[in-house]
């Protein structure tokens, strides 16, 4: 069985040369046919080339690594590169020669703290340049698989990370962002590269309890299909366009995701309008037999994973048993046809068929890796998704100036990452800038002392090194603790089993604390969420730092936030639960909503107490919120909301104006959040959310600055959906919050109606 997990080493793989990695239009073996005509629609160019197969020829390109056709002039393809947050290791990728590294960005869960859609946009378009790059010079794909927009629905889950966090609106919004920036360019007339939105549908656990991600099968409801599960890919296919989904490895109610119709064809294609190709996860295809046993023979396998739309095998299923169900007869010539029309449908729109001479994404290069832009950029973006979690009597920032002569201790076993800040699905980073490095080039031109200790490893319970940290912290007028975890406790693969803080760093800690002259300062890594209450508590704790998984210029960047350099805007994309959650709940319940066995999940369902709430963060300076509505309360019918046929996104009302003022003493950034509170009322038995995201806007502020900043409210934040997945609208009193403040009500009168 084939795992995909990503090896921190580069894959040794045979790569075209740039002048073999694409068809010959002017001269080669179809230049005359009209693949090759430019003018032609194209589907009519896709199918051109793929009726010009060979049965057996056509088998061999329902595989990521698709063999070359000599005689049609076609060479060998790899269609599985990957750039979560940067090129990164994958068979389709090798660093090398003139180019041996990329831009190793902050995580996506970084970037869902920033909440800064422009940013996300900017990250993505250079992450697209330098793909293009690496492929015009033979070392990488034009499809990459990214990016991950499942929700992160329990905070044990591995790969959480990768996305941008628990709320189907920040996700949705993300993607349709990211997706815009790596596919699109300069040049409509080509994708710059084709993404791949991943993993469809409801998949979230690895490995926990005995039951890996082979073997799961998601029991969703309707309900939560439709109001958390399944928004990000929908905004992804019928909004971005995105040019592939890749089905997931786990069944959903039974039906394994890359056998299952329902999803693939029902929805994707007919429901959101998918014009692009389904891509199997990497051995997904076989695991419909050989773990879920939906299938018994290699012929039906075949059969059913074609039927329900799954085009493209990564993996070999298809290579080698597609024959078998020809002979069979589980299938037809033309079943194989239409999954190859669509593949090749998507590298015509890429300009793999066309001349490099007038394609301006074939003329990147080189040049247009590890720029001066990307570099600065990386840096901007992982300031921005710092998030300051508690600053006792502002502790932070630190004065440098007022530090002379002074020594400052950086103790733990994060204080000196470097490869543990790009996370996973990463490349080779044109540098690596650990905390220790940032403090050091910080203050390289002022007479203060950084010193290191690691006192202890991440989980190991070796308490050896607490001596020299606990001396290092005497001895030291500031002491910062920096914790976490890395992709040894989170990855694909791994799930957690607590999400406490490691006890050997709370034991560390708790000794520091009785040494240090001043109080303590946190930094904690980590891609999820981890019980920070002791630290939250704690009075010997000045201030708390979360700083996720920032990427090659990470250390830097806090180093900047520290020092008062940067004023830290970032806000908690996930929320911070108490380490009993864990136990409250099983990974196999999909259910979002809180039950006797369930306590709800994510800040729209959970009825316990946070450490830290989805949407906390601190900055240096403060805001003030005012606005300006015409009422306090607006009254809708909704028969006549009903009568007037509004579609999910019309606007009801007037948008939203909010005035934020920066009214503290430095410049700084705030993330205004609003949110919509509707009726707690339970409605067909089912609990509403406690509230839900309905707009969201980052904006920099210098002193005494105002600015205004508007939030459309759509129908689709008014709707209730049911257990069965039908979407109602109810009357009662829906509040309007941004951020903690209520700015207004709006009152539905009538009937319980269905909307859809």
């Amino acid at each position: 069985m084939y795992v995909r997990l990503i090896l921190l080493f580069t894959y040794i793989i045979t790569i075209n040369t740039q002048t073999g990695s694409f068809p010959d239009c002017k001269s080669g073996p179809l230049s005359t046919f009209p693949i090759c005509d430019q003018s032609l629609p194209s589907r009519v160019r896709a199918a051109d080339v793929v009726s010009r197969m060979t049965t057996a020829e056509k088998i061999t390109q329902l595989v990521t690594t698709a063999a070359a056709i000599p005689r049609l002039g076609l060479p060998k393809f790899e269609w599985w590169s990957e750039a979560l947050h940067g090129v990164a290791y994958s068979p389709g990728v090798a660093f090398g020669g003139d180019l041996p590294a990329a831009s190793s960005f902050p995580m996506p869960i970084n970037l869902g703290a920033t909440f800064n859609l422009s940013l996300v946009h900017r990250i993505a378009s250079i992450i697209s340049n330098e793909a293009r790059a690496f492929n015009n010079e033979g070392r990488a794909g034009l499809v990459f698989f990214t990016p991950n927009i499942n929700i992160f629905r329990d905070p044990r889950w591995g790969r959480g990370q990768e996305t941008p966090g628990e709320d189907p609106f920040l996700t949705s919004q993300y993607v349709y962002t990211l997706i815009n920036g790596l596919q699109r360019g300069d040049d409509e007339r080509y994708l710059k590269i084709a993404a791949d939105c991943k993993h469809y549908a409801a998949y979230d656990l690895e490995d926990w309890n005995g039951t890996d991600r082979y073997h799961f099968d998601a029991r969703v409801s309707d309900q939560d299909l439709i109001e958390t599960y399944m928004p990000p890919f929908e905004t992804c296919i019928r909004d971005a366009k995105v040019a592939s989904i890749m089905c997931s490895y786990n069944a959903v109610n039974g039906v394994p995701s890359c056998a299952n119709k329902f999803i693939l064809e029902t929805i994707a294609r007919e429901s959101y309008h998918l014009d692009g190709f389904v891509v199997s996860d990497c051995g997904a295809v076989s695991t419909i037999m050989n773990a879920h046993h939906y299938t018994s023979t290699v012929e039906d396998t075949v059969a059913v994973a074609l039927h329900a739309g799954t085009d493209l095998n990564c993996g070999d299923f298809y290579s080698k048993n597609t024959q078998t169900a020809l002979d069979k007869k589980t299938i037809v010539e033309a079943d194989i046809d239409q999954a190859l029309q669509r593949t090749f449908n998507v590298l015509v729109r890429l300009g793999y068929f066309d001349p490099p001479e007038q394609q301006p994404y074939r003329k990147l290069s080189k040049n247009d890796v590890d720029t001066e832009e990307a570099r600065q950029l990386s840096l901007e973006a992982a300031q921005q998704s710092i998030v300051l979690l508690k600053n006792t009597n502002k502790a932070l920032p630190f004065d440098i100036n007022g530090l002379q002569n002074k020594k400052i201790a950086l103790i733990g076993p994060t204080a000196n990452a470097t490869g543990l800040m790009q996370g996973n699905y990463f490349g080779n980073a044109p540098f690596l800038i650990s905390p220790l490095l940032g403090f050091e080039l910080i203050t390289q031109s002022h007479s203060i002392n950084i010193s290191y200790a690691m006192g202890c490893k991440i989980t190991d319970g070796d308490e050896s090194g607490f001596a020299a940290a606990i001396e290092l912290a005497k001895s030291s007028d500031i002491v910062i603790f920096f914790g976490g975890i890395d992709q040894s406790v989170e990855s694909e693969g791994h799930d957690r089993t607590s999400i406490a803080l490691p006890d050997v760093q709370l034991r560390l800690i708790e000794q520091l604390e009785k040494v240090v002259r001043t109080p303590l300062h946190v930094v904690i890594m980590s891609g999820s969420s981890l019980d920070l209450s002791y630290v939250s508590d704690s009075n010997e704790c000045a201030s708390l730092i979360w700083m996720g998984y920032a990427g090659q210029s990470g250390g830097l960047a806090l180093a900047n936030v520290m020092f008062g350099i940067y004023n830290p805007g970032g806000r908690l994309p996930i929320t911070i639960y108490p380490e009993s959650y864990v136990n409250a709940v099983s990974m196999f319940d999909m259910q979002m909503r809180p039950s006797s066995t369930n306590p709800g999940r994510t800040y729209k369902f959970y009825t316990g107490k946070a450490i830290f709430e989805f949407g906390d963060g601190l900055s240096y300076t403060t805001f003030d919120y005012s606005w300006s509505n015409d009422s306090l309360v607006s009254k809708f019918s909704i028969e006549s909301l009903m009568k007037n046929n509004y579609n999910e996104k019309n606007v009801v009302g007037h948008p939203y104006r909010v005035n934020i003022t920066n009214t503290g003493m430095v410049a700084g950034d705030d993330v205004v959040l609003a949110y919509v509170i509707p009726p707690q009322i339970t409605f067909n038995d089912q609990t509403p959310p406690l509230k839900k995201l309905f707009g969201f806007e980052r904006v920099h502020l210098n002193v005494h600055e105002s600015t205004e900043v508007f939030f459309p409210f759509n129908m689709q934040s008014l709707l209730t959906v049911a257990h069965d997945g039908s979407k109602w609208l109810e009357p009662g009193f829906y509040k309007i919050l941004i951020g903690k403040q209520h700015i207004h009500t709006i009152h539905l009168q009538g009937k319980p109606t269905r909307w859809s």
